[in-house]
């Protein structure tokens, strides 16, 4: 029955590796480019670049907002932006019976985005990026492999905007809000379908099924731990000592001697980086934020203001940018915190500025903190409030981080759960609770080496390459001998 046993586990190997075996190769071959060329995204490198294409907000002289009674009575404002679209200052509003673009000049709705419009928001972008070329339509497109994610689906579809900059920059616009949602340049197209589309199998026609993709993922990752188990266990029963060294070698010959020496020296990392693969997923509701750090993230920011209060508010937020120099003030976003409604206006300069309801200045300042965790512990008990200027185990650059300082509240009957705030904001910028936690540990750190004392840059990287180059050979030995065997037939080659 044991030899039965062994024998089964041996051939489960071999034809796993025969199924799983490119697939694997494909996910080192990747990893190789995504430790360089991470996925496109509009912020990078510390800049909101949607932000900062953004022409200055200059209002019409007679700003009108939709009327108190143009909502439900219980509609509720979670969110609302006033910038610049193209020529045209627009609201952006969120919110249960709000949610939509408004015209300043109108008051009216925006209900869609014509090619004209796109033109002039790509235009507004390439004047605000120093791009002299003249922006062109591409197409209309409803998702390809860089807006196929879940979050882009409010905003589908997209208007494809060719920027004829030496970079080939392309901008999606979206036709429902006229928003900038993704930006590629020619070198992240390559290097995107080289790295992060093959690692991720964000492949268009697997990954616009969510549900699909999810479980593709969750058991194509088990199902290569498994393979690596199996060829873990067969590598170290198949090592023997030779009669005439007496020394522990392999049995095997050409390919497969490499595959088992080296799977025995690279296997357990393989087994790592394809477990920590796994657990990115999150599957089954591992290492998601619990339901104790989201009542307090939702207690801090607040059930919203009634649209007939918060119309009040912006128009004193209106009141506020119309005292400073026209064309000073890009952006004039919402932040709720603490419970209470705050906006914050981005100056040309990136600079930024909390103001009150009233549109009087509101620092985000010590007293304030305190405020913070006392809403945040509720009657859980006293929480610590910090400004934090450097990285920690869990908001550093990388992972969490997007801006320094911040402003870290830690309450500890809560199992010390973390909530980083944005030091001028006081928004939420990230929490770490005990699930949280465990994704930084199961993925973050086993998946990308992250560790403390591996943030050196360069330091990371080289070990990432010289690890990930003993992984590479291992997988492409294996895929290697399953192709070998596939052209065969399936039968062995008589060797041992």
């Amino acid at each position: 029955m044991k030899a039965r046993l062994i024998r089964f586990a041996f051939a489960l190997h071999r034809w796993m590796g025969v199924t799983l075996g490119v697939l694997m190769l494909m996910w080192c071959l990747s990893g190789f480019v995504m430790i360089f060329a991470p996925y496109p995204a509009t912020s990078r490198g510390g800049h909101d670049l949607r932000v900062e294409g953004l022409a200055p907000i200059i209002l019409p002289e007679t700003v009108r907002l939709p009327a108190a009674a143009a909502f439900p009575p219980d509609a509720r404002l979670a969110s609302a932006r006033i910038e610049m679209m193209g020529k045209e200052a627009v609201l952006r509003m969120g919110g249960a019976g709000v949610a939509g673009v408004f015209s300043l000049s109108t008051g009216e709705a925006i209900k869609t985005i014509s090619a004209d419009d796109a033109l002039a928001v790509a235009t507004t972008y390439a004047e605000r990026h120093g791009i002299a070329a003249r922006p062109e339509i591409s197409k209309l497109s409803k998702r390809d492999e860089f807006t196929v994610a879940g979050y882009f689906n409010s905003a589908r579809p997209f208007w494809q905007v060719r920027l004829n900059d030496p970079a080939r920059t392309m901008l999606y616009v979206s036709s429902r809000s006229g928003e900038i949602r993704q930006l590629t340049t020619r070198q992240d197209r390559v290097l995107s379908w080289l790295g992060a589309i093959p690692h991720w199998l964000y492949f268009t026609t697997l990954r616009q099924d969510a549900k699909l993709w999810n479980q593709v993922v969750i058991w194509a990752s088990l199902a290569g731990c498994f393979l690596t188990l199996l060829g873990l266990f067969v590598g170290v029963r198949q090592l023997r000592r030779r009669h005439s060294t007496g020394k522990l070698a392999s049995p095997y010959r050409g390919v497969k001697t490499w595959h088992h020496l080296l799977g025995l020296v690279f296997g357990v990392l393989v087994l790592s980086w394809t477990f920590s693969g796994f657990t990115s997923m999150q599957p089954w509701g591992w290492f998601e934020t619990g339901q104790a750090a989201s009542e307090a993230a939702a207690r801090y920011s607040g059930e919203g203001k009634r649209w007939s209060e918060a119309r009040n508010d912006l128009f004193a937020q209106i009141d506020a940018v119309r005292r400073l120099p026209s064309g000073a003030v890009l952006q004039v976003s919402s932040a709720a915190a603490g419970g209470a409604l705050y906006f914050v206006q981005t100056a040309t300069d990136g600079s930024r500025l909390r103001l009150d309801a009233d549109g009087a200045p509101a620092p985000f300042d010590a007293a304030q903190w305190a405020h913070a965790g006392d809403v945040l512990g509720g009657n859980t008990g006293p929480a610590k409030a910090e400004r934090l200027t450097k990285e920690d185990d869990y908001y550093y650059k990388g992972a969490a981080a997007s801006a320094f300082p911040v402003v870290r509240i830690v309450v500890p009957a809560m199992q010390d759960t973390r909530f980083y705030l944005d030091s001028v904001s006081g928004q939420i910028l990230s929490i770490a609770d005990p699930g949280n936690r465990g994704f930084r540990w199961w993925h973050m750190a086993p998946h990308r080496l992250d560790f403390a004392w591996l943030r050196v840059g360069w330091l990371r990287q080289s070990l990432e390459i010289v690890l990930l180059v003993g992984v590479t050979a291992v997988c492409g030995a294996g895929a290697w001998m399953g192709l070998i065997k596939l052209r065969r037939g399936g039968r062995l080659d008589g060797r041992p």
